[in-house]
């Protein structure tokens, strides 16, 4: 840009972010300068956006009664108690009680797996276009540890899911455990077995999430594994120390996606939930922490929510928090609360999964 004059004013860009056609785009405006990505990341635009631009932005929540699973989508518009949620046009509708989430990502896809009595079945899922593609099983007499989903490319459609599942302990490892890794390619269409990692046999995954590419997976002794589709290779490094002095509080510890990056959630020793975002990805097993971005304080919102839990966030302004038969958005600035009831016919949001998408149909088969 040559001249002051030919810079658009805030308002008017905001405007026009709010209205483009594709989230591919408007993830490549994020990385266009730092101001547009701080307007993406307002607490206003993307309610804003979903609405202007038939988007859904949201969490799966997801409970189990009886041995079957119950699932719901909570957003920032309308709800209706059956599950499904509806903004003008846009919809998506609950899922099969046999089917299970095993994760999300914001590319419009689920990974899922149906259980019919000992037989299981792997599928992959676009819920805004009803679009089910059954896949080829992993090796299932692995337990499931982990499992992520990513998109690499909307034109041909592609896309990568990651299991992490447990190999048990070897002869020649009696204090480890070798957690194996595979990888599903939309593109080979078969499942592939990549360098997995050994962690001590007391050592277990308590969290997942998945951003940019890249899995993280937090270990019950203040570790992160994490894993970068580029190079496919997994590293392993701590926390900060500050997270790591209360090892009583390890339930209390959950990794999240905060501004398209990787963040921990913890709870400090005055009792109050600290986030720590990171700058960059993982380089040679290492990353860089931004010391509390944000702390938020529980007492705030006893009073209004019963047993608030932070299980992600929507945007850098609203935390999404779990409650007693509710999930509720709160927005950090004001403190005010978007509450949604859970279906009937759960009790608790056990799992809650970051899910974005669009309603285009897409490939999900073998190209």
């Amino acid at each position: 840009m040559g001249s002051d004059q030919e810079v658009l004013p805030d308002d008017m860009v905001f405007d026009i972010l709010t209205r483009l056609p594709s989230l591919e785009t408007l993830d490549t405006c994020k990385s266009v300068c730092k101001r547009w990505e701080e307007m993406i990341y307002e607490t206003s635009f993307m309610p804003l956006y979903c609405r202007r631009s038939r988007k859904l932005s949201g969490f799966f929540i997801q409970d189990m009664q009886e041995h079957k699973y119950f699932s719901m989508f909570a957003a920032m518009d309308d709800h209706h108690q059956d599950g499904s949620t509806k903004s003008d046009d846009v919809c998506i509708a609950s899922l099969p009680d046999d089917m299970k989430i095993l994760a999300s990502c914001n590319h419009g896809i689920l990974c899922c797996v149906r259980r019919r009595g000992k037989n299981y079945r792997y599928y992959v899922c676009k819920p805004t276009t009803q679009q089910w593609e059954s896949l080829p099983n992993p090796k299932l007499r692995y337990q499931t540890v982990s499992v992520a989903v990513m998109v690499l490319g909307s034109n041909p459609f592609r896309y990568k899911i990651v299991r992490l599942s447990r190999r048990g302990v070897e002869e020649s490892m009696k204090d480890y455990y070798a957690y194996r890794c595979e990888i599903f390619d939309s593109k080979d269409w078969r499942w592939r077995e990549v360098q997995g990692i050994p962690v001590l046999y007391t050592e277990l995954i308590i969290d997942t999430i998945s951003t940019n590419n890249a899995v993280y997976w937090l270990t019950d002794e203040d570790n992160v594994i994490a894993f970068h589709e580029a190079d496919e290779l997994l590293h392993k490094f701590p926390l900060p120390e500050l997270a790591m002095q209360n090892k009583n509080l390890s339930n209390c510890k959950r990794l999240v996606e905060y501004q398209g990056r990787l963040g921990l959630t913890f709870l400090k020793e005055d009792g109050k939930m600290a986030l720590w975002p990171t700058k960059d990805g993982p380089i040679k097993g290492t990353i860089k922490w931004i010391k509390e971005a944000m702390v938020i304080d529980p007492e705030n919102l006893e009073d209004r929510v019963q047993y608030p839990t932070l299980a992600g966030f929507y945007n850098a302004g609203i935390a999404f928090l779990k409650g007693f038969q509710e999930v509720v958005f709160y927005k950090l600035e004001d403190g005010s609360l978007r509450r949604v009831e859970l279906d009937h016919r759960m009790r608790d949001a056990s799992d809650v999964f970051q899910f974005r998408s669009d309603l285009e149909p897409v490939r999900l088969g073998r190209v």
